[in-house]
């Protein structure tokens, strides 16, 4: 289930954290909806969350401290392919159509058309596609507790990226036999860091070659790949079939 929010804003400055902005405004409309019912089952732990999106910017410019915008305007895609999840999510979206989300900057985003737009489905076991939001991949040690992160620039990129994504479809219900087939190749990445919660994320941009059973493709292409789906990361969308 797939979505488009449009938003006008107040002004075109937006701070180089502006995913946690609209996760901000994810939580209030779950607050606000059916007094709050569907809060924790979203964000009150650290719980996988089966949803992804991405930020659309008109012309960015960025500086070290913020970003002006060629217009006074924002689209969010946001996607899941959970039926329940996407309900959830859509309904509380729309009851806060027209109303004013306070942003930094003496700024306020105000959510003007909501648009759903078709799921694309894949038929084969390979699939190229563009990261449209950074694909994360972070690693946690705990040894000495921290989360390292790995983008196209690492030299075990493939390597890291299998085994981490691996996991992570394990906890989402594919077997081991699935699993073992799953590769992911960059064909024209780069690098690139990312701000998110006054820390930095080495991750990825580009397009990418996927091979895997149609089965875990198409649970990519609805939910994301890597890690931090849920907070504007691993939005994929599909180019072609190969």
């Amino acid at each position: 289930m797939r979505f488009i929010l449009k938003f006008l804003l107040k002004n075109n400055k937006l701070p180089l954290d502006y995913r946690r902005v609209c996760l901000s405004f994810f939580k209030k409309a779950l607050s606000e909806a059916a007094d709050g019912k569907y809060f924790d089952e979203y964000f009150l732990n650290n719980q996988r969350r089966p949803f992804t999106f991405a930020v659309q910017l008109p012309s960015p410019h960025f500086s070290k401290e913020s970003i002006l915008l060629d217009k006074n305007e924002i689209k969010i895609i946001f996607s899941t392919g959970d039926t329940k999840t996407g309900f959830i999510f859509c309904s509380s979206f729309i009851a806060q159509k027209n109303k004013k989300f306070n942003l930094p900057y003496e700024n306020t985003m105000t959510l003007k058309n909501i648009f759903k737009v078709p799921d694309k489905e894949v038929t084969g076991n390979e699939m190229l596609v563009k990261a449209i939001s950074p694909l994360c991949l972070r690693e946690h040690r705990n040894e000495d507790n921290r989360d390292i992160y790995y983008s196209v620039k690492s030299e075990n990129f493939e390597e890291k990226a299998k085994e981490i994504i691996g996991e992570q479809l394990k906890d989402s219900g594919f077997s081991e036999t699935l699993i073992k087939d799953f590769s992911i190749s960059p064909i024209n990445a780069r690098k690139t860091v990312i701000m998110h919660y006054n820390c930095y994320i080495e991750s990825s941009l580009g397009d990418f070659t996927i091979c895997a059973d149609k089965s875990i493709l198409n649970y990519i292409l609805k939910n994301g790949i890597g890690s931090r789906k849920s907070a504007g990361f691993g939005f994929v969308d599909l180019l072609t079939e190969k």
